[in-house]
């Protein structure tokens, strides 16, 4: 499964070399898109919030809260590939506005992701972020999507019940561990001591995201906060958490099997760049709409990965397996794969 479709490996060495000068990540470019846009993002929820209900104000208040909270939450994704020890303020800074409040602080995914791009276990059932959907079928696809819808409240019910509960039972200690500290699309998938061990203070942001939690149910009993502000949490993320269930499921191809783990190569043909999108930057915000580049060269920022593909299409024929990984939008790709999907 290492090898191309003509039985040639993909030259990674030679595609590295293309775009080295795009690899550092600009501070500035992190900084500044994610400052504003947790910034609208907070300003839309408090407009949508007092906003006359249904009106036009707070349909589209609602809607910006949406995609500027998904392009905030999305960064997590580029923290599990900085270089360790560098970017640390900006780190602390997104857990502090987004990860915390958001009940997704960035230890639920550094590790498990990383483990998504080892070639030793990429496609297997040692991958959390991979499920072999067309293998499984299209009642799998769906039970994916409808519990993206109810994430919101697993979360925060993790956060503020599950977190202290568990200090006082080891049966509960060891479950939430294995099967609630990651975010993963494989329900089976058991998170590994050692995993969580690698992402370092993440019993600290464990017991943070929790007093922020108890800190929301604490201003809702003293009347402070209106109870009606954690139902727009729920359904703004509820929303979140669906358009990115899609995004997932256009993201690769799924079609391994679990038994064998896929190189490079094999990632490049299994994963797929949508890169025409017109309205690719909300559902695909912060470079993953160029998937398939991003799991050839994933500790390429994000800010380069569209210049780094444009390289890498001059450079390649149309009968190479990278301009074979393309999808001309989202919705193409999910009826590839409910195509593939048996019924």
């Amino acid at each position: 499964m290492s090898d191309t479709q003509n039985g040639a490996k993909f030259p990674v060495r030679e595609v590295r070399e293309l775009v080295k000068d795009l690899m550092p990540p600009n501070a500035f470019i992190y900084w500044s898109d994610f400052l504003f846009h947790i910034t609208l993002a907070w300003g839309a929820f408090v407009f949508c919030f007092r906003s006359e209900p249904f009106s036009l104000g707070q349909w589209i208040s609602f809607f910006v809260a949406v995609f500027a909270f998904f392009r905030s939450a999305i960064f997590i994704h580029e923290l599990t590939h900085l270089r360790k020890g560098t970017f640390q303020a900006f780190r602390v800074v997104w857990n502090v506005l987004c990860g915390f409040p958001l009940m997704i602080p960035s230890f639920l995914y550094e590790g498990v992701h990383n483990d998504h791009h080892n070639i030793h276990l990429y496609g297997t059932d040692g991958d959390g972020e991979y499920f072999p959907f067309v293998k499984e079928g299209r009642q799998k696809i769906i039970l994916f999507v409808l519990v993206s819808f109810v994430l919101p409240v697993f979360f925060f019910f993790r956060a503020v019940v599950l977190t202290p509960l568990s200090y006082c039972h080891k049966g509960v200690r060891s479950f939430i561990l294995e099967r609630a500290s990651s975010f993963s699309i494989d329900l089976s998938y058991k998170r590994t001591l050692s995993s969580l061990k690698s992402v370092p203070m993440w019993q600290t942001q464990e017991a943070v995201a929790c007093l922020y939690g108890w800190g929301y149910v604490w201003l809702i009993g003293q009347g402070i906060l209106p109870y009606e502000v954690l139902g727009f949490w729920f359904c703004i993320f509820g929303v979140i958490f669906f358009v990115n269930s899609l995004r997932t499921l256009a993201a690769h191809c799924y079609r391994n099997s679990g038994d064998e783990s896929l190189d490079i190569s094999g990632q490049l043909l299994d994963s797929v760049n949508v890169p025409a999108s017109l309205f690719g930057v909300f559902w695909a915000p912060v470079g993953l709409r160029f998937h398939a580049t991003h799991h050839l060269i994933p500790e390429m920022p994000y800010h380069s990965l569209a210049k780094t593909h444009e390289r890498l299409m001059e450079r390649f024929s149309q009968n190479n397996p990278y301009s074979q990984a393309t999808s001309p939008s989202l919705g193409s790709a999910l009826c590839r794969l409910w195509q593939e999907a048996r019924n």
